[in-house]
């Protein structure tokens, strides 16, 4: 039986992953697996699962390591899926589902002291607590290498397996004109308030209406609207909110372009579910962008007037180019990975 130990994993792209994965496994034979939950997540999306084939925990790793050491011999395979490895040492198949950028370099990510602080604990606590016979898995070649050189693992124990989910467009795409969308939760490194401060740079520069549509909690938009003292004129900001599957959809078939200035990720969901649409994405000229999609058009995500000078661009040009995905789906390789290898 394999242990998918999902503890820390309750928000955020980490849940948009879990519950990928949970709905594959659900096809699958599940009596092959058994979970591990933050006390945190959703209780709807484990509502499908048999309760003997889970077990909720508050998130801690004293409580993880009570739970391993208990549950010791009923396991074959661990499978981590939030890039920490296990809190006690084992001499059984092991492998590491590694997602979170910040925690290799925090810097120019435009967050704060303390934070950065915890990543560097965390950082030294996986150091401390990987095997060299363990195996990794990132979304990204990218990514290999900064895991590799971080951590000292042999490349050859570290497996680029991305997945997510492959949105279907069922109906025409009832485009909105210059209306931009971009698809994230708040944090600092998704540069939020620079985008804002930017699409009021380029309504100071245009007489057409532009649109921005976020999907934010909230009570992080409020604050959002505080920091970059929003107004109107002819620069509507819409907060979608937290989105169904179902309104995500739609609000990818509405929006004419879709914008990514986030300084720091480690695969960027959105970025793919772009383009699934062909549709035109404006990014952040950064690695883990291109490793990614092959956007319409790049910007400096540091500098807002050049983020402004992009999106001023793509108001006037008669023709953009599409964009283009550049990963494929994985997730068939990777439930093979952790259930067949030894």
């Amino acid at each position: 039986m394999t242990l998918i130990d999902a503890i820390y994993i309750h928000n955020s792209g980490g849940k948009v992953l879990l519950e990928i994965l949970i709905k594959k496994i659900l096809k699958t034979n599940l009596n092959s697996f058994f979970f591990l939950f933050d006390s945190r997540l959703e209780k709807s999306l484990i509502s499908n699962i048999d309760p003997n084939s889970f077990k909720i925990l508050k998130a801690s790793e004293y409580n993880r390591a009570i739970f391993y050491r208990n549950k010791y011999r009923k396991f074959y395979h661990y499978f981590c899926f939030a890039n920490v490895p296990p809190p006690i040492q084992l001499n059984k198949p092991v492998t590491i589902y590694f997602h979170n950028d910040l925690i290799l370099d925090s810097k120019n990510s435009g967050v704060g002291f303390l934070k950065r602080f915890k990543f560097q604990i965390k950082k030294k606590y996986i150091y401390f607590n990987n095997n060299k016979n363990y195996h990794w898995v990132v979304q990204t070649s990218l990514m290999m290498k900064k895991l590799s050189n971080e951590f000292k693992i042999n490349p050859k124990k570290i497996y680029v397996l991305p997945f997510f989910n492959e949105l279907v467009s069922f109906f025409e795409r009832p485009v909105i004109k210059n209306t931009f969308l971009y698809v994230a939760n708040y944090s600092p490194h998704k540069n939020h308030e620079k985008l804002i401060k930017a699409f009021q740079e380029v309504a100071f520069k245009t007489d057409k209406k532009i649109i921005l549509k976020l999907t934010l909690e909230k009570k992080q938009f409020d604050l959002l609207i505080q920091k970059t003292n929003y107004f109107t004129s002819n620069f509507l900001l819409i907060n979608l909110g937290i989105l169904t599957k179902d309104a995500l959809l739609k609000s990818y078939q509405e929006a004419n372009f879709f914008i990514y200035p986030s300084l720091k990720e480690s695969f960027g969901l959105p970025l793919v579910e772009a383009a699934t649409f062909s549709g035109y994405i404006l990014a952040s000229d950064l690695d883990y962008i291109h490793e990614v999609v092959i956007p319409s058009l790049t910007f400096n995500p540091y500098n807002k007037s050049e983020i402004a000078s992009v999106i001023l661009k793509v108001l006037n040009l008669k023709k953009v180019k599409e964009s283009k995905l550049k990963v494929s789906n994985k997730i068939d390789d990777l439930l093979t990975h952790i259930t067949n290898y030894v």
